[in-house]
């Protein structure tokens, strides 16, 4: 196996080389099998892996957890009918030649103390780290906001190496339930929620659009089939579900799974895709430093970029309040560890 992997990397240092056409290396990348590091045993993980198999990944995902799960067995079975996926179970010595960690383990599920927690997230980025790994982190927590700077804390990673699932879901139910709403396809709606699971997230009205044209003139225009008051029945709802635990009667779990796989898939393919994802900036938006869920550009090396938005000073406000709740959460966890110094 280890010669395996060794080969796989010769040639992926060749083709860096090769700065000719990168069109071939997209195509390299999606040929050959990347190793998914899954860390965390619950129903997020064991759905994020059915839906890789159902998405025919190219990829060799290993479950790490303390306890075994039926649910591996099972799956290693199905992957005979969906063979592009290769399903294994492991330790922290997986996460050595990973392409991607995915973090799904729930530092709050047992305790609500924001420094208990951080230490649960720091315990398990000791482990990784010193496997060596310097792949992508990808987050995929409660609050994954909050954990993702904790894990740049602890880790030392590059900034655009960890990336949190964020209110990529959020945005996708806004979408959804827009397209639901104005009659046309959810593909031709581009509206954002960014900020946070943490707080409300923020929907960015001012910036958003059917079909390129903004909502705003909808509303305008036909002001008695179209309102404001009938859109905020939709970013309450949103609002409400990613306070849940990951609990065993969490709602939500397929879609969550649907869009892990999908940001997966888009670092994977090296896709450029632009998401409403968490991501580090410094003096954007409100924030200082820290992570927080705004457009970015997605690829193979990470986030790229963060995609520049101009946003109403109702917008702006609402962004403010959701960045002083992330960082009182971020530095209620840190009080123990070190301040701001980075690294284990």
């Amino acid at each position: 196996m280890q010669s395996q992997y060794f080969y796989r990397y010769a040639i992926h240092d060749k083709m860096k080389k090769d700065t000719s056409s990168k069109g071939s290396v997209k195509l390299f990348w999606q040929w050959i099998e990347k190793k998914i590091a899954i860390i965390g045993n619950n129903k997020i993980s064991t759905s994020f892996v059915f839906a890789m198999m159902n998405q025919q990944l190219n990829v060799e995902a290993c479950l790490i957890a303390e306890k075994k799960s039926h649910m591996i067995k099972d799956m290693q079975y199905g992957t005979s009918f969906r063979s592009r996926t290769t399903l294994i179970s492991g330790n922290f010595g997986e996460c050595r030649n990973a392409s991607l960690i995915v973090f799904t383990h729930d530092p709050f599920m047992d305790t609500k103390d924001m420094q208990q927690a951080s230490s649960i997230v720091r315990k398990f980025v000791k482990q990784w780290m010193e496997t060596g790994f310097q792949g992508i982190c990808v987050v995929a927590t409660p609050q994954s906001e909050v954990v993702a700077h904790w894990i740049m804390k602890f880790s030392g990673l590059a900034t655009d190496r960890i990336i949190a699932l964020g209110t990529m879901l959020d945005t996708a139910h806004l979408q959804s339930e827009l397209g639901r709403y104005f009659q046309v396809n959810p593909k031709n709606v581009h509206a954002y929620m960014i900020g946070s699971t943490l707080e409300y997230g923020v929907p960015i009205w001012s910036r958003a659009y059917i079909g390129g044209r903004p909502i705003l003139s909808y509303i305008m225009d036909e002001p008695d089939r179209y309102s404001f008051e009938k859109l905020e029945p939709i970013v309450a709802q949103i609002s409400e579900f990613p306070r849940e635990p990951l609990a065993e009667g969490r709602l939500f779990d397929c879609s969550i799974a649907l869009g892990l796989t999908e940001l997966v898939k888009v670092i994977l393919e090296d896709a450029e895709m632009i998401l409403t994802v968490g991501v580090y900036v410094q003096e954007k938006f409100g924030v200082t430093s820290g992570f927080i869920s705004i457009p970015a550009v997605v690829g193979a090396s990470g986030v790229k970029k963060v995609v520049p938005l101009t946003l109403s000073d109702a917008e702006q406000k609402q962004l403010v309040t959701t960045v002083k709740a992330l960082d009182t959460a971020v530095q209620s966890g840190l009080s123990n560890e070190g301040g701001s110094k980075r690294g284990v």
